[in-house]
């Protein structure tokens, strides 16, 4: 619409005749020639005028519109003071229109409407799906403004692509939560005594035209124990290479020890490190019995020492040697000698001591000239011994020492 200008004939009624066309020039003495007066009024807009009150020649004037109203696009919005002090014309350029198109999550503006910004009523525009998304060809894909200003109802027309079925995790479990489709995240996790190694979670994510999973599934690895810890005077039963989770060793101690402590330990998780669940056990032994010493080998003729010590009532020597003096048979070219079989400590002294004269028993042996045996009440360690005595010596096919030790050495408990 263009805004006219007053013409003289008009001017001429309006001020009364010619009377009123010179009052009007009168006051329009003082106006420069080619200055423009105000802009002229346009519907749904304000001039710009700032500070201003004069218009000279070029002088230009912008106009901004009223709220809730948008420049057509295109459409001239100012004017310019002429030489003849008339401004230009202008035609309407304001008018109302819906506000931006809704933005969707799941689609976007189609090209042709992306820079857009004018929405009269009635305006319709399309949307594309995002990447991620597919279209559902049953639903519209379009919006209109209405005749209240507001954009229609855009329905849910793209659907979410879903990513592949992660598959299974060794050893592992998956946490799908919000299923597979693009956006949702997936979490990994191990079995416990497995330790994990790759990524803890994956989301689905737009690649290329497609969505796929963001990291592949990770490792569960077994962990291990460290070596079972040793034990003195014990074995570790049926050891082997590597110890898992759950699995345990079993101790035994040696014999003649006793075992303190579980015998069993089993190796199990603390964070994601192999330990075993306690100590192992102690093998503890009983007192040890003194050593047994050295055999003694006497001559013939400290055999009869003992019996007048013995008869005397002095004391006896812990250390007690048991003599049977033997004569190798003839022609054997050996010196005589004595066999001893040495008993261990007595913790006692004379009283009880009894000797004994075995003298009056038959020889088995021949050669054979005496035999005193001490027979001591109470504790006796005792462990026999067989010796070889010069180059004279008692095997097995020789019984008769043999069955004297066995009849005449005994443990008196």
């Amino acid at each position: 619409m263009t805004v006219a200008q007053p013409s003289v004939p008009a001017a001429l009624r309006l001020f009364g005749g010619l009377p009123g066309l010179l009052l009007l020039l009168l006051l329009c003495l003082p106006a420069v020639r080619g200055d423009c007066g105000l802009p002229p009024d346009v519907p749904n807009a304000q001039p710009a005028l700032g500070n201003r009150t004069s218009f000279p020649e070029d002088a230009v004037v912008t106009y901004q519109c009223n709220e809730s109203y948008v420049k057509i696009p295109g459409s001239k919005d100012s004017v310019i003071c002429r030489q003849d002090g008339q401004w230009t014309d202008i035609e309407e350029f304001c008018n109302r229109s819906c506000n931006a198109p809704p933005r969707l999550s799941f689609a976007a503006l189609a090209p042709p409407h992306i820079s857009q910004n004018y929405f009269p009523v009635g305006t319709v525009i399309q949307y594309d799906c995002r990447p991620g998304y597919r279209r559902d060809p049953s639903l519209s894909r379009k919006v209109t403004c209405l005749q209240n200003l507001q954009w229609s109802t855009a329905p849910e027309f793209c659907k979410k692509r879903s990513c592949r079925n992660p598959g299974e995790l060794l050893n592992g479990n998956i946490n799908i939560p919000d299923g597979t489709l693009f956006g949702a995240s997936i979490t990994f996790s191990c079995n416990p005594g497995y330790k994990l190694y790759g990524e803890t979670s994956s989301i689905c994510l737009v690649s290329g035209n497609s969505v796929q999973w963001s990291d592949p599934l990770p490792e569960c690895r077994e962990i291990y124990c460290s070596a079972p810890p040793t034990i003195n005077n014990g074995i570790i039963e049926g050891e082997r290479e590597h110890y898992g989770y759950r699995q345990s060793v079993t101790y035994l101690c040696n014999k003649g020890f006793t075992m303190i402590g579980h015998n069993s330990i089993y190796c199990t998780v603390n964070g994601d490190e192999g330990e075993w669940s306690g100590p192992p056990p102690v093998c503890t032994g009983n007192q040890t019995p003194p050593a047994a010493q050295n055999p003694i080998m006497t001559n013939s003729a400290n055999v009869h020492s003992p019996v007048s010590k013995a008869t005397q009532s002095t004391p006896v020597s812990r250390t007690t040697k048991h003599s049977h003096e033997t004569t190798p048979s003839k022609g054997s070219g050996a010196g005589s000698g004595t066999t001893v079989l040495l008993s261990g400590s007595w913790p006692g002294t004379q009283a009880g001591v009894q000797w004994r004269d075995r003298s009056s028993l038959q020889s088995r042996t021949p050669g054979h000239k005496r035999f005193f045996h001490f027979s001591y009440p109470g504790i006796w360690y005792y462990r026999p011994h067989v010796f070889h005595i010069d180059s004279f010596a008692w095997d097995a096919s020789n019984h008769g020492l043999a069955d004297i030790a066995k009849e005449e050495l005994f443990l008196i408990s």
